[in-house]
């Protein structure tokens, strides 16, 4: 009896036991499991208190604990969940020196999976590239008009169709005009009368035979046509216009019998030898193009490289393309160039012994830069690291303060790195205090953190999920206005305008449906295709930036075959679709996420760039 009393009071206390420990166990849970509530805000509830912790953690050396998922929670305790997501909390390094704080070391297995470049900051020549388009006019200082000085009726058009070359002196109208035949007698009877009359009035006839001579000279006639009229003793009333200089005939404003006035415009030559290209610099570039600088330029497609020099830049900015006219000035070019023709030109701004890096080196948000520096070749050891970038040059920054020359730095993957600083709590790129939220999402919860570095590698591996195999050009198809669609899109995803993307994906799938698909491109229309008829029903910007993605793998591909005309950027952000990666294409190497807009505008790296058919 006294045995199974024993027992029995065993047996109560383990229930009491369990019971108190559900008992507690609920009490905490129940706030972390309300799921009406917005994680932001939990954020904010627990920042003071896990900046508190933090504070007398670092100060006592005792170890932290943070969610992988949500690096912004801390705690002491390694029993305790996630307020957010109630998963199990990993180990945080503890911190020490601030440059302990910053560095992370990877194992040779997370190192490979990382798939990281690095090279060294160089100190030496770089150069900044600007790609100019413009068109080849006429000279206008190379111009001549031919007016009527006269009014009157054109009797004959010598010249009768634009592009006619004439030789200087060769007539070009003859103009009726009873003006000039009134002149003319004028000056035929104050000839006669200098010649003949009395002394004393000698000088007032040659004052009004001079005044006679210079009124036709005013009505265009020249010095030797004066003369015949006098030798010839008789007033007519036509004159033939004469070309002043050689050119090509490139206005014409009359028609034979035409009545003109005075001042009136007949005929524009131009001087072929003499041309301008004509040039639209943006104002970003302004700083690289000076008056005398020589400039190589080619035309259209073709190979031959011209070379003019700068003369002029316009004054002001035209108000809606936002450029500057810069005007080159070409003598004697050949037969090889026409004016209209649209022509291409690479302008270098050659800089030397500046201290530099590859743009893809560099993480930044907004004023704020920061680069990853490899403590030793081939080691695992990295350290994150703040400077200060200058002009870019080319695909290469100039740094002007934070780094040394000959430091190793990462020139890809630096993004995989923060991630993992990210998960860890610690200072990075996105929180540069440590601990902050991400405003991404991260799956993987290994406590060594291999996992974490894994997913990190294999989002650049699975970002093709819906790739098609390759495709062929074929230039009986035109995708310009396709591609003009497709970068629309992009604008509007980029700068966080939902009703802009709405209207831009309406223009694409009705330029979807104007492409004569083949069957071979099959795979690449349904990829273009997809949500067809159904934009309006997208319920927000981050259902049409997954929209966004599956168009972009048709895109690429069709990029990738050459269907576009000008040179195409392929850009790649890990951290899109929710970790997992994703590719977009644009028109100029200045990165603008489409996938985060503002959030981070400049998350990702250039991956290709993409040349077309007439880049």
């Amino acid at each position: 009896m006294k045995k199974f009393n024993v027992v029995n009071a065993i047996a109560a206390l383990f229930i009491v036991m369990v019971v108190g420990t559900l008992a507690l166990g609920i009490a905490f849970q129940t706030p972390s499991h309300n799921h009406s509530h917005d994680h932001a805000a939990h954020d904010h509830d627990h920042a003071d208190h896990s900046d508190h912790d933090l504070q007398e953690a670092f100060a006592s050396g005792v170890q932290e604990y943070t969610c992988s998922m949500h690096p912004s929670f801390r705690s002491t305790d390694p029993n305790d969940r996630c307020p957010i997501c109630g998963m199990e909390l990993i180990p945080v390094a503890a911190g020490g020196s601030d440059d302990e704080f910053v560095r992370i070391e990877f194992s040779g297995r997370s190192l490979a999976l990382l798939g990281l470049q690095s090279e060294p900051v160089r100190q030496g020549h770089a150069y900044h590239e600007v790609r100019l388009t413009g068109q080849i006019e006429f000279d206008e200082r190379a111009l001549t008009t031919i007016s009527a000085w006269t009014g009157g009726r054109i009797e004959r058009l010598y010249v009768n169709y634009t592009g006619a070359y004439v030789q200087a002196n060769e007539p070009l109208v003859e103009l009726y005009s009873p003006e000039l035949f009134v002149a003319q007698q004028e000056l035929i009877q104050a000839h006669r009368q200098a010649q003949g009359g009395p002394e004393f009035l000698r000088d007032s006839q040659a004052m009004t035979l001079r005044a006679a001579r210079e009124r036709l000279r005013l009505l265009g006639l020249t010095q030797e046509q004066i003369n015949n009229v006098i030798e010839r003793g008789e007033a007519r009333d036509r004159i033939t216009i004469r070309a002043p200089s050689a050119g090509l005939v490139v206005t014409r404003n009359i028609s034979q019998g035409d009545y003109v006035n005075t001042g009136d415009a007949l005929l524009e030559l131009a001087d072929e030898n003499k041309l301008w290209a004509l040039f639209e610099v943006f104002e970003r570039d302004l700083a690289t193009i000076q008056v005398g600088q020589e400039i190589e330029f080619t035309l259209g497609t073709g190979r031959t490289t011209y070379a003019g020099e700068v003369i002029s830049i316009a004054p002001r900015i035209d108000a809606d393309r936002r450029t500057r006219t810069v005007r080159v000035a070409l003598e004697n070019p050949g037969q090889g160039i026409t004016p209209g023709s649209f022509t291409r030109a690479t302008v270098q701004l050659h800089v030397d012994d500046v201290l530099t890096i590859p743009t893809s080196a560099a993480l930044i948000t907004g004023q704020r830069a920061v680069v990853y520096i490899q403590m030793e070749p081939e080691g695992g050891e990295f350290e994150a690291r703040t400077v200060e970038l200058g002009r870019r040059l080319g695909d290469r920054y100039e740094v002007l303060s934070g780094l040394e020359a000959g430091e190793l730095i990462v020139s890809r993957g630096a993004f995989r790195i923060d991630s993992e600083l990210q998960l860890r709590g610690r200072p990075s790129m996105m929180a540069p205090q440590g601990g902050g939220p991400t405003g991404h999402e991260h799956h993987g919860h290994g406590p060594n953190g291999d996992d974490h570095q894994a997913h990190g590698a294999s989002a650049q591996a699975g970002h093709d999920d819906h790739a098609v195999a390759d495709i062929r050009f074929d230039e009986n198809l035109s995708m310009a206005n396709l591609f003009d669609a497709y970068h629309a899109m992009w604008d509007a995803l980029h700068s966080d305008d939902f009703s802009a993307w709405q209207a831009a994906a309406e223009l694409f799938y009705s330029e979807v449906e104007a492409v004569q698909w083949t069957s071979a491109l099959s795979p690449v229309q349904e990829q273009v295709s997809e949500g067809k008829g159904h934009s309006h029903h997208v319920s927000g910007i981050r259902a049409a930036r997954d929209l966004f993605f599956v168009h972009s793998q048709g895109m690429i591909a069709l990029a990738e075959a050459g269907f576009h005309t000008d040179t195409l950027y392929r850009m790649h952000c890990p951290m899109a679709r929710r970790g997992q990666g994703a590719d977009w294409l644009q028109r100029d190497d200045q990165l603008l996420n489409p996938y985060f807009g503002a959030q981070m505008l400049r998350c990702g790296d250039q991956v290709a760039a993409l040349p077309g058919q007439g880049g």
